[in-house]
């Protein structure tokens, strides 16, 4: 039974539970609400709340996710009252002086990062999943005192207890705040289906659809699909798994893994491939679906048991959304059909974004490439790279353009969401659809000028500063070619040796034409004539060698 109530202005759902009495406190803030220059905030803000909280006999933990952060604890009432009032103490009342520690705790508490996520979003909203937390550095008390002022408040919290009552005595004494609205997912993918290069042997891939319990039954027949096809039958993948992601906003996220050694790593992809494109078209089995959906509805009820279904509540208060007693939530599961799953299957197909093994790809079945270049360069002052002819930057008033092969990474000053900046004068600009424009001072000629402009126009606030890099980590321009014993030679001493050499063979065969013609030489001198011709060609191409050679130094000066 759900009872929803208040304590202290903070929104609660209190239900019964079998087991030990547990409770959380929930914020609607993550990661998906920092940018990249702040990377890590909110969680230097959950570290720095439970720092210090908690006895040997207690259970507590905290979690930032993309939308959410909680605090939960499990204990008896006493101790549930006490830690959630001392996580509220300290978000009313921070201690500047466990920031280094909170930092510390965070770096140690290392999170993988979702590359899916960086390319279906960019870098940006729910695409920060998939970078580092950049921002640990930086923050100080100021950014943390401005952030826990937005997000962490009374009007933007949710509680939640599993147990007969609230517990005597618990406050929350939070500040006042307002409400934050669900992020909207950006996307960086102007195609879907999509594909892009991971950097090992394992497949992925993504999906975002409505929020529906037919997805969520979806997800979970594909991994029973994914367990049969690609581990029982054909022992490609040893760990095969999907997820369900819900989101505050109305839409759900389903992601699909499956590991594979290198020597199997292309029948893994195509196993997923042709998988997703079968149950697209309607193949489905029925026994998957029915058994999922008893599955469900008894892992419904036996979380309902030890208030297991009171976090995702407490997220629905937060996202303003229904909420939903257990049976209006299993008779919402027991009412999916087949074609309903079918039909989820379509538009996840559809929405798809596939991470292929290392040096692999999926144009072959119809995916697009997930974009890696830009649509077009900047205007502007070109810089040659040094010995290498594939590549060179353009710097410009609007931005900066890494130019390979004829296609541009560019990143404009407007649009820039930041620039990670070496002591060695590198730098590196990321744009909201996450492409980056690279400025390597070793690689291209008078760079230095395109990393003072750099610094000039992009904000300090969205600069990250790097640590130094070893001297082998710096990239370094190709090495001289070997040179022949012409090359040796200044071209200079070549085009003054050279030149006026063959402009004497070039008159001394003009001068045996004219006796030949007047009749005063021979008519064998023609032969005489062609090798004076023949070696004043040869000179003729090394004066021209020798004038290249010139014009490529004043141009890479």
């Amino acid at each position: 039974m759900i009872t929803q109530l208040e304590v202290d202005g903070v929104p609660a759902v209190l239900a019964p539970t079998t087991g030990p009495m547990h409770a959380g406190l929930a914020f609607r803030v993550g990661v998906a609400d920092e940018t990249l220059p702040w990377r890590g905030l909110t969680r230097l803000v959950e570290h720095l709340a439970l720092d210090g909280l908690g006895t040997a006999d207690q259970q507590h933990n905290g979690m930032t996710g993309a939308e959410h952060t909680f605090f939960h604890v499990r204990g008896t009432a006493d101790e549930i009252t006490a830690f959630l009032s001392a996580v509220c103490d300290a978000l009313r009342e921070p201690d500047p002086g466990r920031i280094e520690q909170a930092r510390a705790r965070v770096r140690a508490d290392g999170r993988g990062n979702d590359p899916l996520a960086l390319w279906r979003h960019g870098a940006r909203d729910f695409g920060l999943t998939g970078y580092p937390e950049w921002g640990l550095d930086r923050i100080g008390p100021d950014q943390l005192l401005d952030w826990i002022a937005r997000y962490f408040t009374r009007e933007n919290a949710a509680l939640w207890v599993a147990g007969e009552k609230v517990p005597d005595g618990l406050k929350l004494h939070l500040p006042s705040g307002e409400r934050q609205p669900a992020r909207t997912p950006s996307s960086a993918l102007p195609a879907s289906p999509a594909w892009f290069s991971g950097a090992d042997s394992d497949v992925a891939w993504d999906a975002v659809v409505d929020r529906e319990a037919r997805a969520a039954v979806f997800a979970n027949v594909l991994e029973r699909q994914m367990f049969r096809e690609l581990r029982q039958h054909d022992g490609i993948s040893y760990t095969v798994r999907t997820d369900y992601q819900p989101r505050a906003g109305g839409s759900a996220r389903i992601v699909a893994y499956a590991d594979a050694l290198p020597e199997k790593r292309e029948a893994a992809l195509g196993g997923l491939i042709d998988l997703l494109a079968a149950m697209r078209v309607g193949r489905i089995d029925p026994e998957d679906v029915t058994t999922v959906i008893g599955l469900t509805a008894d892992g419904l009820a036996e979380a309902d048991t030890r208030g297991g279904r009171l976090p995702g509540l407490a997220f629905n208060l937060l996202a303003g959304r229904e909420l939903k007693d257990l049976a209006e939530a299993v008779a919402e599961v027991r009412a999916v059909t087949t074609a309903d799953v079918a039909e989820v299957a379509v538009a996840a197909y559809d929405a798809g974004l596939l991470m292929t093994p290392d040096g692999t790809g999926a144009g072959w079945a119809g995916y697009t490439a997930a974009p890696t270049h830009s649509e077009s360069p900047v205007t502007g002052r070109g810089h040659r790279a040094i010995r290498d002819p594939r590549h060179h930057l353009i710097s410009g008033p609007d931005g900066v353009s890494h130019v390979i092969g004829g296609e541009a990474a560019t990143v404009r000053y407007d649009e820039v969401v930041a620039v990670l900046a070496w002591p060695d004068g590198a730098r590196q600009l990321i744009g909201p659809d996450a492409i980056v424009a690279r400025v390597e001072p070793a690689l291209f000629r008078d760079a230095a000028r395109v990393t003072a402009e750099v610094d000039a126009r992009v904000p300090a606030d969205r600069r990250i500063e790097m640590p130094a890099r070893d001297a082998e980590r710096i990239p370094q321009p190709p090495p001289r070619p070997e040179t022949s014993a012409r090359e040796r030679i200044s071209p200079y001493a070549q085009i003054l040796f050279f030149l006026p050499l063959g402009l004497c063979l070039i008159a001394v065969a003009g001068w045996e034409i004219r006796r030949i013609v007047t009749g005063d030489g021979a008519a064998r001198n023609f032969l005489f004539v062609g090798a004076c011709l023949a070696g004043a060609g040869v000179l003729g191409r090394n004066v021209l060698l020798a004038v290249r050679e010139l014009r490529e130094r004043w141009a890479n000066r």
